[in-house]
């Protein structure tokens, strides 16, 4: 009896855990999503290159804070996807290339997205 319920406290601990840390990054990720939404892809569009640049600054200072959270319980590749097409954005930001910084800028957004979704308890990510 004893080993039971040490096993349903574990378990019960195991995904409190998990369920804050979803929480966690779901605030962060929106944010991050937000960002590239009504600053950076508004900024791009208006091909105000300057704002975009800082806006995008911004956004990857966030990310990588982030990351180091993240790569505890985040699959390496996804993390590794982002960090590779948030350098891609930077530049395409800094050559004022708005085809390829916009299409960028929607990657990571996606990528954000997915990477948030493929962390929730849910029973397509179980099985």
């Amino acid at each position: 009896m004893r080993a039971l319920i040490i096993s349903v406290i574990s378990m019960l601990v195991l995904v409190a855990g998990w369920g804050i840390f979803v929480k966690y990054t779901d605030e962060h990720l929106h944010e991050l999503r937000n960002m590239i939404d009504e600053e950076i892809l508004v900024s791009v569009s208006q091909e105000e290159w300057e704002t975009a640049s800082s806006s995008f600054e911004d956004l990857s200072e966030k990310w990588h804070k982030q990351k180091k959270v993240y790569s505890f319980f985040i699959d390496t590749q996804a993390i590794n996807n982002t960090d590779y097409s948030i350098a891609k954005a930077k530049s395409y930001i800094k050559a004022e290339d708005y085809a390829l910084a916009t299409g960028e800028l929607a990657c990571i957004k996606e990528q954000l997205g997915f990477m948030h979704l493929n962390e929730l308890i849910t029973l397509e990510n179980i099985f």
